[in-house]
């Protein structure tokens, strides 16, 4: 499995380097000068393209090739982007994978024009690519916004947080672009209805797994992940570990009050049982595969779901 694992880092690096190129093509052609180097500098804080990975697999599961999913793999990672900038204004965050956010050095009214740009350009690639599903395809991204942007709504209203309200803002911050790029995928494959929904619902209960382990790397990874300390407790932003514990009586002051290593000695419990909880979506994930013909393309996004639950950024 560690080989399996190491493939498909690799084959995530490879297929983000094709995207990343063209997205920076498209960024060039920007004016001013200024905003060009604004939104470029937003595609490049990128992480894994993990979304992209998900798109451009399901494309080929469902019999497609990675040409025919190009354009929605560019707009699923500048809508992602995006949603990246809008959480550090929001969060007034200074650094994101260890480098400046776009607030941070240029501040929020760069930050939001270049969020314009960039939902500008993922909406221009799908009307601009001659795959004949323009139509299914804005429906699914637009989608994926109001989503996205109720999920933020939520977390910002509520001051406390039951494990109900966890899975139904987990589901529209992070499932729902993950679902999104699965159905994208499919979409562009030219897959069957049946396929299409059971691919939908694989980048749904991946979306899952992806957030609960990124709630334990909130605790775990921090230093790796580049980004503030316990940033997520900091915030009060409701991640399954916090919520986890807060039902068996710990307040989110306690945790505030405690050092590093004793606040992680008092969590092991939950941070054990949130890893339990993704392995459980991952496995999920993989039960919806069952009904994809066998291929290269449906192994590795079997796979896929082991790196989510063991990655350590």
């Amino acid at each position: 499995m560690e080989s399996s694992l190491k493939d498909i880092e690799a084959l995530m690096e490879k297929r983000a380097s094709i995207i990343d190129s063209r997205l920076n093509a498209l960024a060039y052609a920007i004016e001013p000068m200024l905003l060009s180097e604004v939104v470029r500098y937003a595609l490049s804080l990128k992480g894994k393209r993990i979304r992209t990975t998900v798109l451009t697999l399901s494309c080929e599961a469902a019999g497609g090739d990675m040409e025919r999913a190009m354009a929605p793999a560019m707009a699923v990672e500048m809508l992602h982007n995006t949603s990246l900038v809008l959480d550090d204004i929001i969060d007034k965050s200074d650094i994101r994978r260890g480098k400046a956010t776009i607030n941070n050095r240029w501040g929020n009214e760069m930050a939001l024009i270049a969020c314009d740009v960039m939902l500008s350009l993922a909406i221009r690639e799908i009307t601009r690519s001659d795959l004949g599903l323009t139509k299914q395809m804005i429906d699914c991204v637009a989608d994926s916004m109001l989503r996205l942007a109720e999920g933020e709504a939520l977390e910002l209203e509520k001051k406390k947080f039951t494990i109900d309200d966890y899975y139904k803002i987990a589901d529209k911050k992070t499932a729902s672009l993950f679902s999104a790029s699965a159905e994208s995928g499919a979409l562009v494959g030219n897959a069957d209805q049946k396929y299409v929904k059971a691919l939908q619902q694989y980048g749904r209960s991946l979306g899952l797994a992806f957030q609960a382990r990124d709630d334990i790397l909130d605790f775990t990874g921090t230093e790796q992940i580049g980004k503030t300390a316990f940033l997520d407790l900091k915030m009060n932003r409701p991640t399954l570990v916090m919520i986890l514990a807060a039902d068996d009586g710990f307040s989110r002051e306690d945790m505030l009050g405690m050092g590093r290593d004793r606040l992680l000695g008092e969590l092991e419990p939950y941070i054990e049982k949130a890893g339990s909880i993704s392995r459980e979506k991952a496995e999920e994930a993989k039960r919806y595969l069952d009904v994809i013909p066998e291929s290269l393309a449906r192994d590795r996004l079997e796979i896929l779901c082991e790196y989510v639950v063991s990655r350590k950024k």
